[in-house]
C-alpha cells in the first residue's frame, strides 16, 4: 500500500493571538473538566480536512493549493465570540469563532481551496464552513455523565474577543497522531496576493 500522510489546509493563527486562546482556555477549565483541550501549536481555522493522502500526490495537492489561493488579496479577520457544536446544551466541541466586517472573500477562499484539492483527487470530507478555531473537544460516553450545559458560560463570553490579524497565507499541514496528541508538520505555505497598500509600503 502507498505511503500516505494525514493531512489538512488550514489558516494559522499569529502566535500572540494563540497565547489569547490559550489564556481563555484556562478560564473556561473549570466549567468543563471533561473537556480535552487544544494544545498543539498552531492554534488554526481548518479550511478542508482531507484525511489520507498519497505522499506520492501531495506535491501536485500543494502546487494546486497555491495556484488557488494566488490570485486572493490579503484581508483582515478577527477572533471573535464562543460556540460549541453541535450546540451550547449538548456541546461536543467548543469554538472561538473568526469573523470579518465582510465574510464573502474568506467564503469563497474556503470554497477555491475545497476545489482545488477535490481537482487533485481528495475531496474535503466535510463541505460545510463555519469560520473557527478548535479550543478543545468533549468526549461523549453514554455510561458517563452527561456534558455540561454550556449556554450561561458561552453566553458571558459573547462579546469575547482575541484580536484581529491579517489573512497573509493558507498552510497544508501533516498531522502525525501520538498517544500524547497530534503533531502538526507544515507541508506547504500558499501565500496570498499583496495587497496594493502593502505593496507601497
Amino acid at each position: 500500500m502507498p505511503r500516505t500522510t494525514r493531512t489538512f489546509i488550514a489558516v494559522p493563527i499569529p502566535a500572540p493571538l494563540g497565547e489569547k486562546l490559550t489564556r481563555l482556555q484556562a478560564q473556561l477549565a473549570p466549567a468543563v473538566p471533561s473537556a480535552r483541550w487544544t494544545t498543539t501549536e498552531p492554534f488554526h481555522m481548518t479550511l478542508a480536512f482531507l484525511g489520507d493522502v498519497a505522499e506520492v500526490d501531495l506535491n501536485t495537492l500543494c502546487k494546486a493549493v497555491a495556484e488557488a489561493v494566488r490570485p486572493f488579496p490579503r484581508f483582515d479577520v478577527r477572533l471573535e465570540g464562543l460556540g460549541a457544536f453541535p450546540d451550547p446544551a449538548r456541546p461536543r466541541v467548543i469554538w472561538a469563532g473568526l469573523t470579518a466586517g465582510d465574510l464573502s472573500p474568506l467564503i469563497e477562499l474556503q470554497k477555491a481551496v475545497s476545489t482545488a484539492a477535490s481537482g487533485a483527487g481528495y475531496r474535503p470530507d466535510d463541505q460545510r464552513f463555519n469560520p473557527h478555531i478548535t479550543l478543545g473537544r468533549i468526549k461523549s460516553d453514554r455510561r458517563g455523565p452527561r456534558p455540561p450545559d454550556l449556554t450561561q458560560t458561552l453566553e458571558r463570553y459573547r462579546n469575547w474577543s482575541g484580536g484581529s490579524f491579517t489573512l497573509t497565507e493558507v498552510v497544508t499541514f501533516g498531522s502525525s497522531l501520538t498517544p500524547e496528541g497530534p503533531i502538526y508538520t507544515p507541508l506547504a505555505k500558499a501565500p496570498l496576493a499583496s495587497r496594493k497598500s502593502d505593496a507601497s509600503r
